[in-house]
């Protein structure tokens, strides 16, 4: 959830070599399930291939047991296999604990959803796949495991909203948001408890700091449920304060 990184005993081993990396991290997107040899050689290589690409694979194969162990990397027809549960792969565990937190959510445990969604998110440590060198990876994989991250901000956002946690959504939208900036949820997460914590002055500063980068990098406006939550600021409408979800006023469900 950030590098690429493999631990044995809370301590970073080095993973050896750009193909061992490569593949294990093509390996782990895809647990428990097989990874054809040619899709593994394509998001090391792309078009650039050696003389002898499967040696090549097989070799970094190799050196990716030496690290792992031969129980963990299993060949099979075709391809590769890596044997993984939620103990041992981040991404496993994130999913295991935002499906919780939908359970706890749906039977009304808000608190524990809030909880659950806290611990996946906190799992992410950076840009996915940072110390991956490959584009192919990168552009196949990397936007989807953001996504997954922001949805589970979001949904956290909210729940800490419904619970009257705006300082912790302050605390943590404020830095998120400065990475993602054009991501207009979170963003609206952020102005409504914002205004729940008295800050007008606050959220229309972050407002319009959206507003100037959109304008800026795309050469568009805010969205019309956010430029709705700029003119309730402007008037200091009374009803930000509703945390039921089914008493909320239009213009805050939509976030």
């Amino acid at each position: 959830m950030g590098p690429v990184e493999v631990l044995r005993g809370g301590r970073q081993m080095l993973v050896p070599g750009r193909t061992a990396i490569v593949v294990l991290t093509g390996l782990l997107l895809s647990p428990d399930r097989v990874v054809p040899v040619d899709t593994l050689i394509e998001w090391r290589w792309g078009t650039g291939l050696p003389a002898h690409p499967l040696a090549a694979l097989h070799s970094g194969i190799a050196r990716l047991r030496r690290l792992l162990g031969d129980d963990l990397v299993e060949t099979v027809p075709l391809g590769y296999r890596l044997r993984a549960e939620g103990a041992q792969l981040d991404m496993l565990r994130f999913r295991e604990l935002v499906s919780a937190a939908t359970v706890a959510a749906a039977t009304g445990a808000a608190q524990d959803a809030a909880a659950f969604l806290g611990q996946a998110v906190g799992l992410w440590r950076g840009t996915p796949l940072s110390n991956v060198d490959s584009p192919a990876l990168m552009r196949e994989a990397a936007p989807g495991l953001t996504e997954q991250y922001l949805r589970a901000v979001a949904q956290r956002a909210a729940l800490c909203l419904r619970l009257g946690l705006h300082e912790t959504v302050v605390q943590e939208l404020s830095v998120i948001v400065r990475h993602y900036p054009f991501h207009e949820r979170l963003v609206g997460q952020l102005l409504i408890a914002l205004m729940r914590g008295d800050r007008q002055a606050d959220a229309l500063a972050a407002y319009d700091r959206l507003r100037r980068e959109l304008a800026g990098e795309l050469g568009i406006d805010p969205s019309p449920a956010l430029r709705t939550l700029q003119a309730k600021i402007l008037s200091a409408d009374p009803g930000w304060d509703v945390s039921a979800p089914h008493e909320q006023p239009d213009w805050l469900t939509r976030f």
